[in-house]
């Protein structure tokens, strides 16, 4: 019987893989644990073959390796809920990110969480590990601070698997394919879920001490990605609100921001430091992303695979 699944999408991360695996490993729990790892390449799959060394020298928890031949994390998503849902006694799902690395009392930590709010799915804090050094200006970027609330309990949304719990049951009412799949590569499809999960009266807690540490390449660290990051959440939040709404009434929500967007974005852009100037750059690109979402254009930014 398994009481809970850890499930990890991958794709071309071997090395990425491998830690989170390592780091699972070395869990302060004595709960029933299964961890389902689907890779999301159909060719090379490295993420199942580092799994599968792991393995062969005896590894601690039971492992399921899947292939998702399809790209897609949403593709991904919904067959790692599939396989964890058909486990015997299953009572909660968490997901972790294939560039994660699990602080070993994350679990016990998201589970007294859970205990105590009774949520339907609990978030934890993500910090971050930089590949190197990293320039002043980058380091003050809000993208690569710690994701971090300050402290535990209800809150209203979680956005994110990044580092996530949440109970079988309420999974198992949405349906065979959960996340949606429309959503490919784009991102965005964990909190379209979510928000669906909050329309219809689920719970959500916060787990500041569910700790787990992600480690940030360096190609994400340039003024370009930062600013297309900035314009994929500025696309993928309207159309989350377009799949609750339509696109007039969106559009009229959201007017007020996206021209305050390019107002300040564009005077920020006046500023001599660069951290100031990317961030303020970044609202104008994610004010260009909700119009690109509007306009039924859509940014893939999950066609790049970063680290390794």
């Amino acid at each position: 019987m398994t009481e809970i699944a850890i499930c990890i999408a991958t794709r071309q991360r071997p090395q990425g893989i491998t830690r989170t695996l390592r780091s699972l490993a070395e869990l302060v729990t004595e709960r029933e644990v299964t961890i389902i790892v689907a890779d999301n390449d159909g060719v090379k799959r490295e993420g199942v073959a580092a799994a599968e060394a792991l393995r062969a020298k005896g590894y601690r928890w039971p492992l399921q390796l899947l292939t998702v031949p399809e790209p897609g994390i949403p593709q991904v998503r919904n067959a790692l809920v599939a396989a964890a849902l058909r486990l015997p006694g299953i009572r909660f799902v968490a997901m972790l990110d294939d560039d994660e690395a699990a602080d070993p009392h994350w679990l016990h930590a998201m589970l007294a969480c859970q205990a105590a709010t009774r949520a339907d799915v609990v978030g934890g804090a993500v910090l971050r590990e930089m590949e190197g050094e990293i320039a002043p200006w980058a380091a003050r970027h809000p993208l690569l601070q710690p994701k971090s609330r300050g402290a535990s309990g209800v809150v209203d949304l979680i956005d994110s698997t990044a580092n996530v719990l949440i109970d079988a049951e309420a999974l198992r009412t949405l349906g065979d394919r959960p996340f949606d799949e429309a959503m490919a590569l784009t991102g965005g499809s964990d909190k379209q879920l979510f928000t669906r999960m909050a329309r219809a009266g689920r719970r959500f807690a916060w787990a500041e001490d569910a700790r787990v540490t992600e480690l940030i390449p360096a190609s994400r660290v340039t003024s370009k990605w930062l600013l297309m990051r900035g314009y994929r959440i500025g696309m993928t939040d309207t159309i989350t609100a377009m799949a609750h709404s339509n696109a007039l009434k969106v559009a009229t929500a959201e007017a007020p921001r996206i021209i305050g967007g390019f107002i300040l974005g564009s005077l920020g852009a006046l500023t001599l430091d660069r951290a100031k100037r990317v961030v303020r750059l970044g609202k104008l690109y994610r004010a260009a992303g909700k119009i690109a979402a509007l306009t039924g254009n859509h940014y893939e930014e999950y066609r790049k695979v970063h680290g390794a």
